[in-house]
């Protein structure tokens, strides 16, 4: 997919992605904690605002050209769990234990070990693909959101 100049507008929508996204994990996060607290009204209302962040962050995508071929989002799937996994995460892991966060270091080795699982899976998708075999099916992954749920709280 062709290369966009820089602008005002493309920064833009990469501020607008980035604000979406968070808004649509914060959203499902506060969407398990109104659960926990017996309250399924509210989590409707945290559920349903989380699925239009995500339809705003598709259009923005969409509006970028980040969304190419298949076989280029797998390429450009897998290229980045290996960024997460070969420095993003071990960087992040690193700090946390620096600054004494047992808390974050442990939810960043999780992060990575599911890292992995991803490259894995989009790494034979794309070795399937070239023979135009389908993709074997992922395994569950772990963990679900009962236990993302159970995560514990960031502190203040």
């Amino acid at each position: 997919m062709p290369e966009r100049s820089s602008s005002r507008t493309d920064a833009n929508l990469q501020v607008a992605l980035a604000g979406e996204a968070d808004a649509n994990r914060r959203y499902i996060a506060y969407g398990f904690r109104a659960l926990e607290e017996n309250r399924p009204d509210i989590a409707q209302l945290f559920f349903e605002a989380a699925g239009a962040e995500t339809i705003h962050a598709l259009n923005h995508l969409k509006t970028m050209g980040a969304v190419g071929t298949t076989r280029e989002n797998l390429e450009r799937a897998a290229t980045g769990e290996m960024e997460e996994i070969d420095v993003i995460l071990p960087r992040m892991i690193r700090d946390a234990e620096e600054e004494g966060r047992p808390d974050a270091a442990a939810s960043f080795r999780l992060a990575l070990d599911r890292e992995r699982h991803h490259r894995d899976m989009f790494r034979g998708a794309l070795a399937t693909f070239a023979r135009g075999a389908p993709a074997a099916a992922p395994a569950p992954s772990r963990p679900g959101p009962r236990a993302a749920a159970a995560a514990p709280a960031a502190g203040p």
